[in-house]
């Protein structure tokens, strides 16, 4: 193991592996904007030219005594910015285990608090089936309004976000290969680009739904607040539900990716578009959901 680094070094290198790595400006910030706050804590301005600790003495006890002092300032952060202050340090550490320069993870054994941030809203397996269903009744009615089969069985598969269902166009759509692919433009959100599978269920709702609306370019030729209005009037009533977002059906997607425990983390990340610090806070809630469940 390469010798210890002490915990200004650390910072130092960790900044430099952020830079190397596929994520946003904002998320590359937010990493070492928390962990240089967790640095002045444990080494204050005022003893600012004493010499940093060394990274293999920084213990557990380091990081919630910094998580306490977060909460406890007549300023403090919201609970959701809190949450992300342990998340970067989970991947500070991590980072710093996985490359050789500690051998334990002092942030691996710190839990998230409870109700820190209000949990998604979800469907359960059946909920998700009485939607398909009354998706399928909506598409099979007098208006043959196909559209929120098609949006609904796209998120339910794939758990992509209402912006990058909305986007699809024809180039998009691989119906013989089963799969659906998802592009940004802009550089610095590469990252995301992704092509995922779909069921052949999926595939037949959406050459339906090409056929009814003779499709030549953007997929759905309506905006997410008017297709979230059809998914609230029509589907909904029909499943018994209250409500039915975008948002429920990536979460529920998300939730069943999550206890079926067969993607690794980068899969994770892949699938669903994320950024590690991304993916770390939509894992903490799925474990909040799972453990809920039980």
């Amino acid at each position: 193991m390469a010798s210890p680094l002490n915990l200004r070094d650390a910072l130092d290198e960790f900044g430099k592996s952020l830079g190397k790595r596929p994520i946003s400006d904002n998320t590359r910030k937010a990493f070492f904007g928390d962990v240089s706050i967790f640095t002045r804590f444990v080494v204050p301005e005022e003893r600012a030219t004493a010499s940093p600790p060394p990274i293999n003495t920084i213990t557990a006890d380091h990081i919630r005594a910094f998580l306490a002092h977060e909460e406890r300032r007549p300023n403090a952060n919201s609970p959701k910015s809190l949450e992300r202050r342990l998340t970067s340090l989970k991947v500070f550490f991590g980072w710093l285990r996985e490359s050789g320069y500690l051998g334990f993870d002092p942030a691996e054994g710190i839990a998230y608090k409870p109700f820190q941030d209000p949990l998604p809203e979800f469907l359960s397996e059946a909920e998700q089936q009485r939607v398909i269903d009354a998706a399928r009744h909506v598409a099979a009615g007098e208006r043959l309004d196909t559209r929120p089969l098609a949006a609904i069985m796209l998120v339910l598969d794939t758990g992509m976000k209402k912006g990058e269902c909305l986007k699809l166009t024809l180039d998009d759509l691989f119906l013989d290969d089963l799969s659906v692919l998802i592009r940004y433009e802009q550089k610095h959100l590469a990252f995301k680009n992704r092509r995922l599978p779909i069921s052949a269920d999926c595939a037949a709702a959406l050459r339906e739904h090409i056929a009814r609306y003779e499709v030549q370019g953007v997929l759905f030729d309506c905006t997410g607040r008017n297709l979230e209005y059809i998914f609230n009037r029509k589907v909904a009533p029909l499943a018994g539900l209250s409500s039915l977002t975008f948002e429920m059906l990536r979460w529920s997607c998300a939730l069943s990716d999550y206890k079926l425990a067969e993607m690794t983390t980068v899969q994770f990340e892949l699938k669903y578009g994320l950024s590690a610090l991304g993916w770390a806070e939509m894992e903490a809630k799925l474990e909040r959901i799972a453990k809920a469940e039980k």
